[in-house]
């Protein structure tokens, strides 16, 4: 198979706008006359003239066979490079789809494995068709077409009032922090406008957060609209496949018998309004590598109903009141609040000197640090059920996680200096899905004794699991 002949084009176009916006920019013409605008139209041609050359020989140059059991890529124009991908180590297929990809009839393909924290291999770019393609036979392992398999009536599609809901109660970090960045690194402007503006200080600077607050709002509300765009979900035999983007279309298989953890997440409007999003890692890559590589939303919002019907059916869920953690946790969680509560206070005073403002600050910092310690205390849990280890924790954003115990991969009790005073520990769960320490799940403060009984009592049931399996594969 070979790459889409429209990508010579695509991708030479591509590499030439930056290198002539270089050209442009580095020039050193002083006036426009027609010897200047002759020099910029030759060097541009001459760009994109080497470019297309380059990018025809790095076409001839590019082959993708499907073998018995992997996938071979043979690329190189200079140097020649053949890799294998095993079917069995693949975790993940996804198309993505810009507007130019669109009207061109070329996609991107990205391929996963098993453990890697980056694309094992990403295509650019196949036509459309031989992308998807391409994309069923590698997430089945085969050779063969399986696409008269399919569902053609979607399981769940985002209907408009979810997603109005979805993207109004949606928070992007990245915008957060590009926010706060240009805050940072512009305050001679912005204490100049809120001068020109005659506006107080106070008043300007409360402004300048509200307006920045707004706007990282307005930034995360558009960026999730776009993301979900018609999502639609189908449900294959063994898979999972979905698609969604408006600006960027994106497409992928989850394949069933390679999920390691399913994620109900719920915000406080969301739970209110008895909304939920369903989360899948696996093996590949999971959800908080990136907001837009991969599945990272199985169903981006759905009522809590609907995740739970849809998580049953893809892995067997049953949701069960979760058992809390030890009450030491609760008066630990209230003691970090206030203290910190306490230096807050006790800067305040150092600033304003106004014993009147540091008393009353403290004493309403107090009682939330008591309803925080309290919130956070009660909602963290949990329970052993048949088929899963679960957790879950957080009031403003819950996380419900489901392990299948034969996904279990290390399973590590840790405890901090605080934590061996206060006589708790944390149990970590790890999986082949765990990538780093935002995405591991486990289960802190628990009673030193009741940790250790717990760690036992998930590896006996994950060496049952293992026993089971391979009872199942020896049955005719």
């Amino acid at each position: 198979m070979k790459l889409a002949k429209a990508s010579i084009l695509y991708r030479a176009l591509r590499s030439s706008a930056s290198f002539g916006a270089i050209f442009i920019l580095s020039s050193s013409i002083q006036e426009v006359n027609l010897i200047a605008v002759l020099s910029i139209i030759v060097g541009t041609g001459l760009i994109i003239g080497v470019n297309l050359v380059w990018q025809y020989l790095i076409w001839r140059n590019y082959n993708l066979n499907l073998e018995e059991n992997n996938l071979k890529i043979t690329k190189g124009v200079l140097s020649k490079e053949d890799r294998k991908i095993p079917f069995d180590r693949i975790q993940n297929v996804d198309i993505k789809r810009n507007i130019v990809h669109r009207l061109m009839g070329i996609s991107q393909l990205n391929v996963e494995t098993a453990g890697g924290n980056k694309t094992e291999a990403s295509i650019k770019h196949l036509k459309s068709g031989d992308a998807t393609q391409l994309r069923n036979r590698l997430s089945e392992g085969k050779t063969t077409n399986i696409s008269e398999n399919s569902q053609t009536q979607p399981e769940y599609q985002i209907g408009k009032k979810e997603l109005a809901l979805l993207s109004a109660t949606s928070v992007d970090g990245r915008f957060i922090a590009a926010v706060g960045t240009l805050s940072g690194i512009a305050p001679s402007i912005i204490e100049s406008t809120i001068e020109e503006i005659s506006l107080d200080p106070t008043a300007g600077s409360a402004l300048l957060l509200i307006g920045g607050l707004g706007a990282t709002w307005v930034l995360g509300a558009v960026s999730t609209f776009l993301r979900y765009w018609k999502f639609k979900l189908y449900e294959n035999e063994d898979s999972l496949r979905y698609e969604r983007g408006l600006i960027n279309r994106a497409e992928g298989e989850i394949p069933l018998q390679k999920i390691q953890k399913l994620t109900v997440e719920e915000n406080l409007p969301q739970r209110i309004l008895g909304y939920a999003t369903l989360k899948i890692d696996t093996a590949g890559y999971s959800p908080t590598q990136s907001a837009t590589k991969g599945p990272e939303a199985a169903i981006p919002l759905a009522k809590q109903k609907k995740i739970e019907k849809i998580s049953k059916k893809v892995a067997d869920t049953t949701k069960i009141h979760p058992q809390g953690i030890t009450a030491k946790a609760r008066r630990r969680y209230v003691f970090r609040y206030s203290l910190a509560s306490l230096i807050g206070s006790l800067l305040v005073y150092y600033f304003t000197n106004s014993f009147a403002l540091t008393a009353t600050l403290t004493t309403a910092l107090t009682a939330v640090s008591v309803a925080a310690g309290h919130l956070k205390w009660k909602n963290i849990g949990y329970s052993i059920n048949e088929k899963h280890v679960v957790t879950s924790k957080g009031f403003w954003n819950h996380r419900t996680s489901y392990i299948p115990y034969f996904r279990v991969q290390n399973l590590i009790e840790t405890r901090s200096i605080l934590q061996k005073r206060w006589g708790v520990s944390t149990l970590d769960i790890d999986t082949a899905g765990t990538g780093n320490i935002l995405n591991r799940t486990h289960i802190p403060d628990l009673n030193k004794v009741k940790a250790r009984e717990l760690r036992q009592e998930i590896f006996r049931r994950f060496q049952n699991s293992l026993q089971q399996a391979q009872s199942k594969k020896k049955q005719p």
